[in-house]
């Protein structure tokens, strides 16, 4: 194997010490972490509490409130006066107010780096080389709004006689009061393409973390207040979903939620919301696919899909799991991606060298070995087993890499395993291999890898995803919409585009006549 292919490796962990700031945040004077509502710390009149652990070790983390209905109620009224106060409300602040408190709040961020390092860390269970990169999209995606914001103008649009006497424009507006249900995965990286859009449009948030992974949607939270955002602009309210997101979700003046999970949690809360006519915009996962043709290095290309197999430990949705690759290079293919799962460090996160870490939580430990077992169950054969992984000296959730080999008239990877885990397929050729790519409900991410760029496009163009590369994957920009076709997402734009920025708005018709008494 050549130098340039073996320096292909997945994300790696570097050593991460704890910071004594995210200890302390996390002990919080020995109380448990509370919501914040209205600008306030509060533990909530349920008085349930649940604890986030470090999926690599166990070890509790934080103790947290859980908000119930009375904080869901006490949340929504207090974003609705500060968006709707006809003289302070948010949605009169100018512009130029809201970028400076965005930007200042970016700037707490980056001054506590460490600290929000470590939620994504140890709560999370992120190697650090991921983590750093996710921390980098809080000024990214802020300054990319900024700049929508500046030259998106919200309020009247321009003026047309539609009528002898008759003139009609449009007016575009905030939602109001809106929600971000944001899941474990990506913590910072969906709060910030949540918060930055939904607040530089004019509209409050309640942002409903994970409740696997609460703490950084808190300390952003905290840090928010310090950068001196009205009280009720921004609140924070954890729980578990069926709980807490349901009430989010169930209430009437909240306008517009923007959801990202699976499509069974998806799809309950979109009936949830059409009781009342609340929009939603979602993203509900992947099963993401690669066609490698006859023209690619086959040892390269299997390296190179394999670090983006294993991003976050295959714990992102546009990964992929469903690889078509041409015959003609199949073996060599399948051989070394088998030696790069197989080689594949598995350890604690926090500890140097680390390229496989836990699963987040016991329930996708056991949702994952099943899936692994059905794959063997429907005809695929195993090149890697997976199963149960052991690290010495820690009890998390730790499973082995798995990889299997299947043939066109098998679907033995029907639904997202969100693992290291994907199924190999030879095809006769890339037509074949589309066919097979695009049988998938899911529709978030695709790529082809071939020396010929042309052909490589033009197959692209063809998959029913939402993002489709060449020679790359997981690749996300800001100023090109990241969605999902299928059960993967809609509707509107996804996020980090312009059209994002518009999604947290409505617009309305108004037609004017003159009065003829």
């Amino acid at each position: 194997m050549s130098v340039a292919n073996s320096e292909i490796r997945s994300l790696t962990a570097k050593k991460f010490d704890c910071p004594q700031k995210f200890s302390d945040f996390c002990s919080n004077g020995g109380k448990p972490l509370g919501g914040i509502v209205g600008g306030v710390e509060t533990a909530g009149t349920m008085n349930a509490t649940f604890e986030t652990i470090d999926p690599g070790n166990h070890q509790v983390l934080a103790t947290v409130c859980e908000m119930g209905a009375a904080e869901v109620n006490k949340a929504v009224q207090a974003a609705h006066n500060a968006y709707s106060n006809p003289k302070t409300g948010w949605r009169q602040t100018p512009i130029e107010e809201k970028i400076a408190l965005v930007m200042k709040f970016v700037e707490l961020c980056e001054r506590d780096r460490d600290v929000l390092l470590a939620c994504e860390i140890f709560d999370g269970g992120k190697v650090s080389e991921l983590a750093e990169g996710d921390f980098d999209q809080i000024r990214a995606c802020a300054e990319y709004f900024c700049d929508v914001a500046k030259r998106i103008p919200l309020g009247d649009g321009p003026s047309l006689e539609v009528a002898p006497g008759v003139q009609g424009y449009s007016y575009r507006e905030p939602w109001g009061v809106v929600a971000g249900i944001i899941p474990w995965n990506y913590p910072i990286v969906l709060t910030s393409w949540f918060i930055f859009p939904a607040l530089l449009s004019g509209n409050c948030v309640l942002i409903k973390p994970a409740e696997d992974t609460p703490l950084s949607a808190l300390y952003m939270g905290k840090l928010a207040e310090e950068a001196g955002f009205p009280p009720g602009v921004i609140n924070v309210l954890p729980g578990r979903g069926e709980l807490t997101g349901q009430f989010i979700a169930e209430h009437p003046v909240v306008r517009y939620i923007s959801f990202t999970g699976s499509p069974g949690v998806g799809q309950h809360i979109l009936r949830t919301c059409d009781r009342h006519g609340t929009r939603m915009k979602r993203e509900m996962g992947g099963n993401g696919s690669a066609i490698v043709l006859a023209d690619a290095d086959p040892i390269e290309v299997a390296r190179k899909i394999g670090r983006y197999t294993n991003q976050h430990f295959g714990q992102t949705c546009c990964t992929i799991h469903r690889v078509f690759v041409d015959q003609k290079i199949a073996d060599d293919f399948i051989d070394a991606q088998r030696e790069f799962f197989a080689s594949l460090k598995i350890g604690y996160q926090a500890d140097a060298g680390t390229e496989l870490g836990a699963v987040i939580n016991s329930t996708q430990k056991e949702r994952i070995l099943s899936a692994q077992q059905q794959t063997v169950t429907r005809g695929g054969r195993a090149l890697l087993r997976g199963g149960v992984a052991e690290v010495t000296g820690r009890s998390g959730y730790y499973l082995k890499p798995a990889l299997f080999q299947t043939t066109p008239e098998v679907d033995c990877n029907p639904a997202e395993v969100f693992h290291a885990f994907a199924t190999i397929c030879p095809v006769s050729d890339a037509e074949q291999a589309l066919q097979l790519a695009n049988q998938s409900p899911y529709g978030l991410g695709a790529s082809v890898w071939t020396r010929d760029i042309e052909h490589g496009v033009a197959l692209a163009k063809q998959f029913r995803d939402g993002t489709c590369q060449i020679n790359c994957h997981n690749q996300i920009a800001y100023g090109l919409p990241y969605g999902g076709q299928g059960i993967s997402g809609g509707p509107g734009a996804g996020v980090n585009c312009e059209e994002t920025f518009t999604d947290y708005t409505q617009v309305k018709a108004v037609y004017a006549s003159q009065y003829d008494a």
